[in-house]
């Protein structure tokens, strides 16, 4: 018996589910050491890892892209939307929205400002470090 295996992702009517091309051990022993009071670090790279969306479209974001209360939860990055498959993603996640600035329209922001590569850089080295781990923000969101 011949079996074809189709190495394109799974689809899901208009939702694409994602696969990484990091061992999932090396990235989740980095996710391990973030603390659990780093509620917005926890939903970055959780959500970078999930959707594998590339550091601009994940620093521009908005609450309207996110939606949680769906079955299936997704994010809207441009026209598609991606599933979250992880689960400690969208627990990130639900930490985070309430103790977010109300001020922007920007999901992810520190200090009142949205976030860029210097801070998610910077945050993911130090985390990396404390891991014992070499992993870029790139390798983090699959390539």
């Amino acid at each position: 018996m011949l079996m074809v295996i189709n190495p394109a992702p799974p689809r899901v009517g208009t939702v694409r589910v994602l696969r990484t091309a990091r061992p999932r051990r090396t990235v989740e022993r980095v996710l391990a050491v973030i603390p659990a009071t780093q509620w917005l670090d926890r939903a970055v790279f959780w959500l970078m890892y999930d959707t594998q969306l590339r550091v601009l479209p994940l620093c521009r974001l908005t609450v309207a892209d996110v939606d949680l209360a769906s079955p299936l939860p997704v994010v809207r990055c441009g026209e598609r939307w991606r599933l979250l498959t992880e689960a400690p993603t969208v627990t990130a996640l639900t930490a985070y929205l309430p103790l977010r600035s109300a001020s922007s329209d920007f999901l992810l922001t520190h200090a009142e400002r949205p976030l860029d590569f210097a801070y998610l850089d910077q945050r993911w080295r130090m985390y990396c470090q404390r891991a014992g781990v070499t992993c870029t923000l790139r390798e983090l969101r699959g390539g």
